[in-house]
């Protein structure tokens, strides 16, 4: 029990291991199905080459990296991802779900003239 320390860290090690690995794997798969590649790990070593060299140009020290995660990422990715872009889908649905109301009433309204039409 005198050494939990060394056991956390590791865990930690072992967490972030497999969330990067998670991550990457996401990564490789999406561009493989967006760019309808058949053999997704032909882009296994490409994607881990430009996360290696982003990995170390991005902070280059524990402050650095520190000062980006709390002031520079909440900024240019947190807020686009999970604000802006929500709120324009959400305005894009509404549009689409108000055309296809006014759309669906103007079926109804030729309808009921059709039959107006038929029965005089």
């Amino acid at each position: 029990m005198e050494r939990l320390d060394v056991i956390f860290i590791l865990i930690l090690v072992i967490g972030g291991f497999f969330k990067v690995s998670l991550y990457t794997y996401g990564a490789v798969i999406g561009a493989a199905s967006l760019f309808d590649i058949k053999e997704p790990s032909k882009l296994a070593y490409p994607f881990g080459i430009v996360i290696l060299l982003l990995s170390m140009i991005i902070a280059s020290n524990y402050s650095e990296h520190l000062y980006e995660g709390l002031h520079v990422f909440p900024l240019y990715a947190q807020l686009p991802f999970q604000v802006i872009i929500p709120v324009l889908l959400l305005i894009i649905a509404l549009f689409q779900h108000r055309k296809k109301r006014q759309d669906k009433e103007d079926k109804m309204d030729r309808r009921t003239d059709i039959y107006k039409s038929q029965g005089e």
